[in-house]
């Protein structure tokens, strides 16, 4: 009995005098590499270039002028690469609703802007589309006027719009760069569009005069959510305390970056009886900004 208690100390000891200096070894790679991370990570806290508010987020938005015949603008504002597009949509434009189709002019004027986004969105619907928000704000041309400012200007040179016929037909054969203020955009956008036979040529002319605004008066981006609060009373929107902090900061970020890039893009449609259909492209286009 004594010989076997003997031999399992002995072979105990034994397992002691190999697994300890193993594990003692383990102990200390691991408490090294902990170590290690734990510098980096410090490193990296000194060195690294903070990230400024707003800097990584996108925003999405329907904005819709309120009039007899209800305007439409798609804008993103894009935070990781700095660009602000503006999309115009016509008022024509067929969306999916639950009885079947409607156009976004005629929801808009029977169930209200946020329906009108709401089934844009749904009709585009797919992937990081459908995940992605689409906010609504709509105005007055009068109420868009006051939040972008009676004193704020802009040019726009017509021939890069219209042909030489057309300008000749409003005014604009000779000289052709239009400086107008915000207060008298509406009218300029009115007559830009009487030269256009077809509603996504009209919907463009929108897109390119609010486009001039905001490219050559960067300060507006920065201003606008600000605006949109004091001018709450007089606008239709689905954004909230919150959402327009958002905004602000993403705006503010941009608008202070050397490559910040404002532009308008074309989204292409054609003929469907009265009404009209995004084509494969201007279904693209759309698609890439709701995401």
């Amino acid at each position: 009995m004594r010989s076997r208690g003997a031999v399992f100390w002995y072979s105990l000891g034994l397992t002691l005098l190999l697994l300890l200096p193993m594990i003692g070894l383990t102990w200390f790679f691991v408490r090294q590499r902990q170590q290690q991370n734990e510098l980096r990570q410090a490193a990296a806290e000194r060195g690294g270039l903070a990230v400024e508010q707003g800097a990584q987020d996108s925003w999405r938005a329907l904005l819709v002028v309120q009039q007899e015949e209800p305007g439409f603008v798609l804008v993103r504002v894009d935070g990781p690469v700095q660009t602000v597009t503006l999309c115009a949509l016509p008022g024509e434009l067929q969306v999916q609703a639950p009885a079947g189709t409607t156009t976004l002019a005629d929801c808009t004027l029977s169930a209200g802007p946020g329906r009108a986004a709401q089934l844009l969105q749904q009709t585009l619907a797919t992937g990081e589309t459908a995940r992605s928000t689409l906010y609504y704000l709509a105005a007055t041309p009068d109420c868009w006027a006051d939040c972008v400012g009676s004193e704020i200007t802009a040019r726009l040179d017509t021939a890069a719009l219209l042909t030489k016929e057309e300008r000749e037909q409003i005014g604009y054969g000779e000289d052709s760069v239009a400086e107008v203020s915000a207060g008298e955009a509406p009218e300029l956008i009115a007559r830009l569009q009487s030269c256009q036979e077809t509603p996504g040529r009209r919907a463009d002319m929108r897109a390119a005069v609010w486009e001039a605004f905001a490219r050559q008066n960067t300060s507006l981006l920065a201003g606008m959510p600000q605006a949109w609060r004091e001018h709450s009373a007089r606008t239709l929107t689905d954004l909230m305390a919150t959402d327009l902090a958002g905004w602000e900061a993403t705006l503010n970020y941009i608008s202070g970056q050397p490559g910040l890039k404002v532009e308008y893009c074309t989204a292409g449609t054609r003929a469907a009886g009265g009404e009209v259909v995004l084509n494969e492209e201007g279904v693209r286009t759309v698609k890439e900004l709701l995401q």
